[in-house]
């Protein structure tokens, strides 16, 4: 299934160019320069991921229109996941965009390799046999973060990003371990399905009066309850 990207910038160039290029990594991407056509992409479509810009005109007059569109999201309760677009990156920044329910945050410019690492990692966790889970996980750790640095206020916007960085693959690290895990519980369901499977077939050959039929049939049971 193709991820769909809501991208949301007023810098016509960048969006341009953004546009084609995640198209290009195979995500079905949709663009939106002002908030008004962002509004109506949003209620008629369904986004796994939405790039916004933070610092773009917004709703009477507000000059960080991309915090009007979190909240907008945030309060329809759409399960789309906000990576918000800064030019102006602070610690404050950073510490209000998250609290209000984005996933991450990037500084322009960026890198494109940073911008395909973001939305390759949210893919990720989305991905989970339990993503709700997941990504609430991430969140819970990334608050905890979040309020160690609001007490320690005189970390630096650099500092903070350096922090986020390494929190982020701290992070990837336990979630590799917790796909790894996951594996294993999918292999254990093929298995255990297969073993239902088999039962069921062998039950089919015996009589109901032969003890092997209540093996068979109690195997089939386990299996099932299992997977």
């Amino acid at each position: 299934m193709t991820l769909r990207i809501l991208l949301v910038d007023d810098d016509e160039d960048l969006r341009t160019m953004l546009e084609s290029i995640l198209k290009a990594d195979g995500y079905g991407v949709e663009a939106a320069g002002d908030l008004e056509t962002a509004f109506k992409l949003m209620a008629s479509g369904d986004y796994e991921i939405m790039l916004l810009d933070k610092n773009i005109p917004g709703i009477n007059g507000n000059p960080e229109g991309g915090i009007d569109l979190l909240k907008h999201v945030r309060s329809l309760g759409l399960p789309s996941e906000v990576i918000m677009m800064t030019g102006a990156p602070t610690v404050e920044t950073a510490i209000e965009a998250m609290k209000l329910g984005a996933f991450d945050y990037i500084t322009k410019p960026f890198s494109l390799k940073d911008l395909r690492l973001k939305i390759r990692r949210l893919s990720q966790y989305r991905n989970f046999l339990n993503p709700e889970y997941t990504i609430g996980f991430y969140r819970r750790l990334q608050s905890k973060m979040l309020e160690v640095v609001e007490r320690v206020s005189k970390m630096s916007d650099q500092g903070l990003d350096q922090a986020l960085v390494s929190l982020n693959d701290e992070v990837d690290k336990l979630f590799a371990l917790l796909r790894e895990s996951e594996r294993i519980i999918l292999a254990e369901r093929e298995a255990l399905s297969h073993i239902a499977t088999l039962s069921e077939r062998l039950k089919a050959g015996l009589e109901k009066k032969d003890e092997n039929y209540h093996l068979a049939d109690k195997i089939s049971r386990l299996s099932n309850q299992r997977v």
